[in-house]
């Protein structure tokens, strides 16, 4: 049977015929906001049941204002993120940049074989990642709005600018692949500045590369389920969520508080004043002072979400 296209009140009543306890004057949302966009916010509060073989979705009497509150709080808590993000990336640079033109100079930078894991790299696999970096940065150096970066005096005789300026344009994918090519020493002496080991550095900026690529593209970031596979610190277990695995053993959560705990650590390190209010308040409302909401969340319970907002900036 082909889908058949519905009126704005006919999905509202879809959502009520699933179990959903909505008013008449709910439909507006639905206007503005679209069915399937609050069909995604409303995905967790649904159980699926099986009727003479057929699938069907329940909501259990979860209220349309609910999933309206989980749809701002998203929208809110990426815009937070974002900024979070925005102030890491900016620091990463500037003491990425740092290091290698301590140690290589304005242009060593363009040569991979000085500062790169020749170990973990063939020297085909470090040119071809040297020739897409290039690239990249002759395309950033046409659409730049920095003056600095377009003058001659800050340019090799390719036009390439110094590593403080390439690093400052790079996009932040760029950056995390510039930081999976350098050797063993300069990850480590890259994540000594934010006082974790180089494992954990590089997985954490590849989750927040894939995090702040979900906050760009409004996508749904409150039931966010990591696809990179981020390093945990011991010391985070009492926050997190564990389940098993169908192998056996246990496995801690990849939803949205392990984001959380990377971004703050890296914040108390940048900036121990940091005013985190806006995102213990975006989280606490989604939890809604329920076990089963924190764990969503990738809390184990809802005082773990407690004590996760106490902790010290």
């Amino acid at each position: 049977m082909k889908p058949e296209p519905l009126k704005f009140e006919e999905q509202l009543a879809l959502f009520k015929k699933r179990g959903m306890k909505i008013s008449d004057t709910d439909v507006k949302k639905i206007e503005n906001i679209g069915y399937y966009r609050l069909k995604e916010f409303a995905h967790p509060l649904s159980t699926i049941v099986k009727k003479d073989g057929v699938s069907n979705i329940d909501y259990n009497g979860a209220t349309f204002k609910e999933v309206i509150s989980r749809y701002y709080q998203d929208k809110n808590l990426r815009i937070y993120l974002l900024h979070a993000i925005e102030k890491i990336e900016v620091s990463v640079k500037t003491k990425l940049s740092y290091i290698l033109g301590e140690q290589y100079g304005a242009f060593g930078y363009l040569d991979f074989s000085k500062w790169g894991n020749r170990q973990e790299f063939s020297k085909f696999a470090m040119q071809e990642r040297e020739y897409r970096f290039k690239r990249n940065l002759k395309n950033s150096m046409r659409k730049t709005s920095l003056a600095d970066a377009r003058n001659k005096r800050n340019q090799d005789s390719d036009g390439f600018p110094t590593v403080w300026l390439a690093i400052h344009i790079l996009m932040f994918g760029e950056l995390v692949n510039v930081i999976e090519v350098l050797s063993k020493k300069n990850q480590r002496l890259l994540a000594s500045e934010y006082n974790c080991s180089a494992i954990e550095f590089v997985s954490w900026m590849k989750t927040l590369h894939f995090i702040r690529n979900v906050c760009a593209h409004n996508s749904n970031i409150i039931d966010i389920q990591i696809k990179t596979e981020a390093v945990y610190k011991p010391e985070w277990n009492k926050f997190l969520f564990v389940f098993e695995n169908k192998g056996g053993g246990n496995k801690p959560t990849n939803r949205l508080a392990v984001v959380l705990l990377i971004l703050r650590h890296f914040i108390d390190v940048i900036n121990p004043k940091y005013n985190w209010w806006d995102v213990k308040q975006s989280i606490w409302r989604l939890a809604a002072n329920k076990d089963r909401k924190a764990q969503l969340l990738g809390f184990k319970d809802l005082k773990s979400l407690k004590d996760f907002n106490r902790l010290k900036c």
